[in-house]
């Protein structure tokens, strides 16, 4: 490791060293062009809003080589995409069934985290028995930025913003046509050898006049991803990965008309899939002959919106409405002797139609600056799963449902306001927000009466920045969250009083909460960047299955109910540097750490398993003048997560990944103005790790610790044309 941050530290000092004066002073770095619109729904530089937000464009999607969500965050302080290996069964255990299962944002994650294409979001994620369906629904091929903000987001975007919002902006034609172009696009073509992808993307664009329009297209056909295990054949003790086949394809298309310089209509279909076989060679025993799984992920949208921008006091005005359905299929057939062969078909779908519509007005009290933003959303969505095969359990009937069929519908209004006077600006937000779940009489659930729920929250936010100079400023941000409880949670069916279990709604679960406090500072001179933040996020009423009563016999069953049970508390620091030089040079830093707790009502403290440890990020490389070629390496280091910090989470002792540190080298050459070629090595050095997050549970005593490691050493390329 030292010797990594010793070669950072040697491009960071010789970047600096080299002259800086010939940097032409119209040519920003890209820090400095940034602007996120997430952190306050209002079109702002990064330097200048009062949180901690992370943009990451198409470009440098493009440049890292990056398939999935799970590269996408790669060098992301204190942000990470948990994935295990697919060692899954027919009936029990759903270790990597979900994929990419969604992101951790500061230690939390699962639904708690929001995520939104276009401003519509994603399906939320569901466990239940051997059912795990991942909240991956996005294909980064195209996707023109991300944005990542860390700390509640409810005071802007309602529900599921407890921890963080995951902001994915899709491209319009004008991305690709600029301002005189007739017709452009983007042809490419990549692989990686991790998971053998072969992956190729077609986008083209063309202009009619006022009238726009653009065709994108993805296709990903790919295998098992690889790992550092040894052990191959069949049953519990391998630890080579299970095969898999599968391909997906991801489809958008989007007309924009602009009649005028002021208005700006726009319609958009978008569809995704994704198809995986699956043949769990680590679930073959003596009495089980067979074990395949094929699982589908679909997701489709069709949306409409109206931008208006106006002059003076009326800034912008916009309105939306959309319809998507996603939905996870999850089948399984399992061949067994002497036993019946069983089957086995889950699934979840999410079908949700809404709208939202804002208005942004600009004006002036004496030396005060106001820019202010206020609106609404409503969505209503309905939620179901199944759960049906041959052979169901003894005492339970096929079909049945986890919970029954549910209209969930989420309202709210909101006011934000950017205040600036002189050198300090202030963020000030509130949120009203209500939801109804409204659970429908179901055939396949005649014995269970489910609950119907409603609440309201409001959720306020201040944010203040401190300007000292164009260099340097301060920031602190207070916010809070909430999330509203799940269908499927309120209202979860299971039962089989043969042996002596079952499950009761609660009318009366409340909504999780958290409270955000954060700080940092900010230093931008010239070629050299800082930013260094600290938080403290206090988390009420966190929802958790319990036994409630009951003694697990047939005469008194054991009663399983969704409660509000714990506090969490996470508090941590995180910092990222940056120098570049006009000669090309640059480096970069990034760390991250963070410390969580779990609060039960006696007070007594446990930590939060899902907190990640201690992560840098540490590199430099060399970008051409002009930008004709360039070349990236990257040292990512994660510290061992601690003993003392698994308590409560395995049965005996936790395994605890080793700390590791792992070298990636990339480079592009641009050969024409449109063509260019990159090419990644990752993991150089070989080297054998696993991500905590993607071990965690699993026993120090097991004997298939390999089968959770990372691929070693392994390579992509890409070519892509631009025209």
């Amino acid at each position: 490791m030292r010797r990594y941050i010793g070669v950072g530290i040697s491009l960071w000092a010789l970047a600096a060293a080299l002259p800086a004066q010939a940097q032409d002073q119209d040519k920003k770095s890209e820090q400095d062009s940034t602007i996120t619109v997430t952190a306050t729904r209002i079109p702002t530089d990064v330097k200048g809003v009062p949180a901690t937000v992370s943009v990451i464009d198409d470009k440098k999607i493009a440049d890292q080589l990056v398939t999935d969500i799970k590269d996408l965050v790669r060098y992301e302080p204190g942000i990470s995409v948990p994935r295990g290996p697919t060692r899954f069964g027919a009936a029990l255990g759903v270790t990597g069934r979900a994929g990419n299962e969604g992101f951790i944002v500061r230690g939390i994650g699962g639904n708690r985290v929001l995520i939104q294409v276009d401003g519509v979001r994603v399906p939320d994620g569901f466990t239940f028995g051997a059912q795990s369906s991942g909240r991956d629904y996005v294909d980064v091929g195209l996707v023109k930025s991300v944005e990542i903000l860390r700390g509640p987001a409810s005071a802007l975007y309602g529900s599921d913003g407890l921890a963080g919002a995951i902001s994915f902006t899709t491209s319009d034609p004008a991305d690709f046509l600029g301002t005189d172009k007739k017709i452009g696009g983007l042809v490419r073509a990549g692989y990686s050898s991790a998971d053998n992808e072969f992956a190729e993307t077609g986008i083209v664009a063309g202009r009619f006049g006022d009238l726009s329009a653009m065709l994108s297209y993805t296709r990903r056909d790919f295998h098992e991803l690889d790992n550092k295990g040894t052990v191959g054949g069949s049953g519990a003790a391998r630890t080579e990965p299970n095969p898999q086949d599968g391909h997906s394809n991801a489809v958008l298309g989007r007309l924009v008309y602009e009649p005028d310089a002021s208005n700006r209509f726009r319609l958009t279909g978008e569809y995704q899939d994704s198809k995986v076989f699956t043949n769990v060679l680590t679930g073959l025993s003596t009495s089980v002959d067979l074990l395949q799984a094929r699982d589908t992920t679909k997701r489709g949208r069709i949306a409409g919106d109206w931008f208006w921008k106006g002059e003076g006091l009326f800034d912008h005005a916009r309105i939306s409405a959309y319809w998507q359905d996603g939905e996870n299929r999850q089948f399984t057939d399992e061949d067994r002797t002497p036993a019946a062969d069983r089957e086995r078909l889950n699934t979840f779908e999410n079908s949700v139609f809404g709208g939202s519509a804002e208005v942004g007005i600009r004006f002036d009290t004496g030396a005060v600056q106001h820019r202010v933003l206020f609106g609404g959303d409503i969505s209503k969505t309905h939620q179901e799963g199944l759960r049906d095969g041959v052979v169901p359990p003894a005492g339970e009937t096929f079909p049945t449902r986890a919970f029954p069929e549910t209209n969930y519908t989420l309202a709210g209004a909101f006011i934000a306001d950017e205040i600036t006077l002189g050198p300090v600006t202030l963020f000030p937000a509130l949120r009203f927000d209500a939801y109804d779940l409204s659970p429908e009489k179901d055939p396949l659930l005649t014995s269970f009466a489910g609950a119907a729920q409603s609440d309201s929250r409001v959720s306020p936010k201040l944010g203040a920045l401190l300007k000292l100079s164009d260099e340097i400023r301060f920031f602190a941000n207070y916010a809070q969250g909430f999330k509203a409880p799940e269908p499927s949670q309120v209202n979860q069916f299971f039962s089989n009083l043969a042996f002596g279990y079952t499950s009761r709604p609660n009318p009366n679960l409340r909504p999780e909460t958290s409270e955000s406090f954060e700080g940092g500072f900010r230093l931008n001179s010239g070629p050299v960047g800082l930013n260094v933040t600290g938080f403290i996020s206090n988390y009420d009423d966190f929802i958790s299955q319990e036994v409630t009563s009951g003694g697990f016999t047939p005469a008194n069953p054991a009663i399983y109910q969704f409660i509000n049970l714990d506090k969490v508390k996470v508090k941590g620091a995180e910092a990222t540097f940056s120098v570049t030089s006009a000669n090309g040079l640059f480096g970069k830093m990034a760390i991250s750490y963070a410390k969580g707790d779990v609060i039960d009502a006696t007070g007594a403290r446990s930590p939060l398993s899902t907190v990640d440890p201690l992560k840098l990020v540490i590199g430099g490389g060399y970008r051409a003048p002009g930008g004709r070629f360039g070349a990236d390496v990257t040292a990512t280091h994660s510290a061992q997560k601690e003993l003392s910090a698994t308590t409560g989470v395995c049965s005996g002792t936790c395994f605890t990944p080793g700390a590791f540190t792992v070298l990636d080298a990339t480079a592009f050459v641009r050969v024409t103005d449109g063509l260019t070629l990159r090419a990644g090595v990752f993991n150089l050095f070989d080297t054998k790790y696993a991500w905590w997050n993607d071990v965690r549970g699993l026993p120090d005593s097991s004997t298939v610790k390999d089968a959770y490691t990372q691929p070693g050493r392994n390579g992509s390329v890409s070519i892509s044309y631009r025209f």
